[in-house]
């Protein structure tokens, strides 16, 4: 509570703007503790919230006045070398899950920003620089230990109380809250990775390129493309953040061939590292602190004049407003093809097509200026929903901002299209008084 040694740190989060002046912190170190909190909040009608990682920017992870339970020292990871899989506890980050795997020569499909929590990604579906190999992280979620909104413990995997995996595998925190993950791990050897920055002036001829890499990209190489601003001056650039899955230098330049051909890049940091290595190298862009804010878009091609037109718009909002300059947009590329052969009913994540992410991540510093960078996100949004197809789907994990918290039945479905339907009725099942109600919110 507040007063208590501690208190003040437990309120903290990756993002200003998500701190909420909670009425009582619960640091779990047991799934005992998950089980009394969850009992104790909802006995009393109580806010309930709770914080893994504490990435998200909307307060999700807070409460004002109400309950917050902190998984923080629930985060024990542990390897079974010769099954092959991951046992991590709710708590954990990836940068912890990765390390602890990669003792063994393992991985498993993790987030591409190592000190994101486990829990908030993978509830959403997760996507990495595995994802061209191994698909999203919740194909490699094979069981978990959730505690539901009676209380309940609760085993989960394909043949034990199926319903409920399925619904977890992303539709973000609407079921419970999960005590421990069990990941499939895949042999891993070290990788070839970095970035390049070009200037603006190259834009044509590196879309160019991006499109002839794109008709031959295969699993095992990704590229995260990012309209940003790069120290010491924070000049407009185009960065692109690389990665092959392999340790050969000479087979790193032949996949980015296409790249390497527009010219001299303003900056070249590239290098064979641990495979962990490659979830830290934006962990400059992405520091604690400041005004946050993500949007999303689902697109289906690299447009040259769509890009154009962003990159414009980003240049004009970021000198007009020079707090924002931290502010990037990210076309995460990386090969659709293995989580888009899963029938989109698998899994309570339904979007199983060809599309590319493209993340839109706000950072400014006064609150005053609220409406005014929330406004230009939503309208870079509309700039790329044009590349994307004309039913607008999102994802859970990028776009829950704390300026438009509640969802009409409209946008629930840009969210779970034909899924919603049946996650409802596990809602009214699992939850039916909707006690787990922070981010997107499924309702009976």
């Amino acid at each position: 509570m507040e007063g208590d040694n501690g208190y003040k740190e437990s309120l903290t989060r990756w993002s200003d703007n998500a701190v909420r002046k909670a009425g009582i912190v619960v640091q779990a170190t047991c799934l005992d503790d998950i089980i009394k909190t969850v009992n104790f909040a909802k006995q009393n009608n109580l806010d309930f919230a709770i914080c893994g990682g504490g990435h998200s920017t909307s307060g999700t992870s807070s409460s004002e006045g109400g309950v917050v339970l902190h998984l923080k020292k629930l985060n024990k990871v542990r390897v079974d070398a010769e099954k092959k899989l991951i046992y991590a506890q709710g708590g954990a980050t990836f940068g912890q899950v990765d390390r602890e795997a990669w003792k063994y020569g393992l991985a498993t499909v993790g987030g591409t920003v190592e000190n994101t929590g486990i829990g908030g990604l993978t509830l959403g579906g997760g996507f990495g620089f595995l994802t061209g190999r191994h698909g999203l992280t919740i194909d490699n979620l094979v069981g978990a230990t959730i505690v539901t909104a009676d209380g309940e413990v609760k085993e989960l995997s394909e043949t034990i109380n199926e319903n409920l995996f399925w619904a977890i595998r992303g539709s973000g925190i609407n079921f419970g809250v999960i005590y421990e993950f069990v990941y499939k791990a895949h042999e891993q050897k070290e990788i070839f990775a970095g970035n390049l920055a070009f200037s603006s002036e190259k834009l044509e001829s590196l879309m160019e390129a991006m499109n002839l890499w794109l008709k031959n990209r295969g699993p095992d190489e990704g590229i995260s493309m990012c309209i940003t601003r790069i120290p010491p001056k924070f000049e407009p650039a185009i960065v692109f953040v690389l990665f092959s899955n392999d340790p050969s230098e000479q087979i790193f330049r032949e996949r980015f061939s296409e790249i390497y051909k527009c010219g001299e890049p303003l900056t070249e940091q590239v290098e064979r590292m641990p495979y962990p290595n490659v979830n830290a190298l934006a962990n400059t862009l992405i520091t604690p602190g400041d005004r946050k804010a993500f949007r999303n878009v689902h697109v289906n091609r690299i447009n040259a004049s769509t890009f154009r037109e962003a990159f414009d718009s980003y240049v004009k909002f970021t000198n007009e407003n020079p707090s924002t300059k931290q502010t990037f947009l990210s076309y995460e590329c990386h090969s659709y093809d293995k989580f888009a052969s899963i029938p989109s009913n698998a899994t309570a994540f339904p979007h199983r097509k060809p599309f590319y992410n493209v993340v839109i991540i706000q950072r400014w510093m006064d609150e005053k200026d609220d409406k005014l960078v929330y406004n230009w996100g939503k309208s870079i949004q509309e700039i790329f929903n044009k590349d994307g197809d004309n039913d607008k789907t999102l994802y859970v994990n990028f776009e829950a901002n704390s300026d438009e918290l509640e969802y009409k039945e409209e946008k629930l479905k840009r969210f779970f299209s034909e899924n919603l339907e049946k996650l409802k009725e596990l809602k009214r099942k699992y939850d039916p008084n909707v006690f787990f109600r922070k981010g997107i919110v499924i309702r009976p």
